[in-house]
């Protein structure tokens, strides 16, 4: 029995460690460098502390070190808003945070609030209630140690997380219209698109899991524990697997500006702006314009083509950034957006030219 548990937690813990690896190369080192992949890293290290937090319930880590006890919870709210925010920020194309996108982690703060009263018993206090509900598995889910009624906090985040998911289908669906009747078909943002409905449901199948098991009271013939366990296992492996075989769809939506009917307003607006201004004014929104994105372009084209700085040994996107006067944040996005590319493909495909 001992032999199958220390199985059971090396699985957690390669798991775990797989995921806050991918999670460090996303945020750290991934050459995209756009929001949406830290949106995703984010995503992957609140699921990762989930799965290390349930995996440590299987040893006697919290009767060692019974402060830790609970001190994830926001995790399981912070995940699903991670996850919210990084399949919209792919779809809407955006490069940072809206200030209405902080609200999706209130529940976090809230939830969390809630458990400082147990926080700050004594050890000795905590150690009871912890031995009781290791004891009796049925009752981590029920929560009974936090002050909110038994069983309110795993509902929340459930339907916190479902009600996310049912507004993640509909703009998916929204977007699919889009890609169905789009003048032109790209192979990037139909990979894309599957992807991100890939793995909204995964995420989703986290939520229904913890619903049918609670609804229907199969708690006492499965544990609730274990199952959610594996399930976020499952989810781990997924996506991990899945960037490794189609790495490009963290460029996310490409070829926004290559559409002429949507070009047709913005060419008329900026015909007079000549291609050398320099947006240096930050736009307040959390994507660009139209207008936006086509000076973008023209800048960005015209100062490659006509002044050739990629010959340069060690040429780096803050270079480029500080000659456009553009945001480095905001030119890495565009350039992924409209290209499909990063910056050091954009780079190779000059200097090849």
């Amino acid at each position: 029995m001992q032999h199958l548990a220390d199985w059971y937690f090396a699985l957690v813990f390669f798991v775990t460690l797989l995921g806050f690896v991918v999670a460090a190369i996303l945020y750290f080192i991934n050459k995209t460098d756009t929001f949406s992949s830290r949106l995703l890293a984010g995503f992957l290290v609140c699921i990762c502390i989930l799965l290390l937090n349930n995996g440590l319930m299987a040893t006697r880590f919290f009767l060692n070190f019974p402060h830790f006890w609970r001190v994830a919870v926001f995790a399981s709210f912070c995940f699903q808003a991670f996850g919210y925010l990084y399949v919209t920020s792919v779809l809407e194309q955006a490069y940072r945070f809206k200030k209405t996108d902080y609200l999706f982690f209130l529940p976090a703060l809230l939830y969390t609030l809630t458990w400082i009263p147990f926080y700050i018993l004594p050890a000795s206090e905590k150690l009871v209630l912890i031995h009781q509900i290791i004891t009796n598995n049925a009752l981590i889910a029920k929560e009974p140690e936090g002050i909110l009624p038994e069983g309110l906090g795993i509902l929340s985040r459930t339907f916190f997380g479902m009600g996310l998911s049912v507004a993640l289908y509909a703009k998916l669906f929204r977007w699919k219209r889009k890609l169905v009747f789009a003048p032109k078909s790209y192979v990037q943002n139909i990979d894309t698109y599957h992807w991100l409905f890939y793995f909204t449901t995964m995420t989703t199948m986290l939520y229904l899991i913890a619903f049918i098991l609670i609804v229907f009271q199969l708690t006492v013939y499965f544990s609730i524990w274990h199952t959610v366990i594996f399930a976020i296992i499952f989810t781990i492996l997924f996506i991990v697997g899945y960037l490794l075989r189609k790495p490009s769809i963290l460029y996310g939506m490409t070829g926004w500006l290559q559409q002429p009917e949507l070009l047709q307003e913005a060419v008329q607006d900026a015909i007079l702006v000549p291609p050398s201004l320099e947006p240096s004014i930050e736009s307040p929104r959390n994507s660009l314009t139209l207008e936006q994105g086509l000076l973008y372009k023209l800048a960005l084209e015209s100062h490659l083509r006509d002044k050739q700085p990629f010959l340069k040994g060690g040429y780096s996107m803050s270079n480029l950034s500080t000659e456009l006067g553009i945001p480095s944040h905001q030119l890495s996005a565009f350039i992924n957006q409209e290209y499909g590319k990063n910056f050091n493909e954009l780079i190779n495909h000059y200097r090849v030219e």
